[in-house]
């Protein structure tokens, strides 16, 4: 049986710079799907999306709305996160997707250890499957 971590943070909610999208702000585009997720807007280059994500389970998940065409890169810094072991996306169509399992990254999807915790970068290939929305989830190491 696997135990939860718990982990406490507090994010500064900071304000987007996004401008990929000037007519769509940045909260409507990406929003916690469980009540332990939180949400934390950083400032980010145009036509990029940047957020902090942190949880006190170890799993975190959020929900994206449709993202504009012409959003490049989505940036998750993950604080608190101890060692990633997947990151997944569910689509609204029931499609599926590993993006992270690990070791490694499905193309266009880096996850590097930053500090206490982690980066994760969607560009790419990755990136268009995230593209209509859907739910992603991000699981951090589970003791037991």
């Amino acid at each position: 049986m696997r135990t939860s971590i718990t982990m406490s943070w507090l994010l500064a909610m900071g304000v987007a710079s996004f401008t990929g999208c000037a007519a769509t702000a940045p909260q409507t585009l990406v929003q916690s799907a469980l009540a332990d997720t939180h949400l934390g807007w950083q400032p980010a280059p145009e036509h990029q999306l940047a957020f902090s994500l942190a949880t006190a389970t170890g799993i975190a998940r959020v929900e994206l709305r449709p993202l504009p065409d012409d959003l490049q890169t989505l940036t998750l810094d993950l604080p608190g996160m101890q060692k990633v072991e997947g990151v997944q996306w569910v689509g609204e169509n029931g499609q599926s997707a590993m993006l992270y399992s690990g070791v490694d990254g499905a193309d266009g999807v880096t996850l590097q250890r930053r500090g206490h915790g982690y980066r994760l970068q969607i560009s790419g290939a990755a990136l268009e499957r995230l593209r209509g929305g859907g739910v992603l989830t991000v699981i951090d190491y589970y003791r037991g």
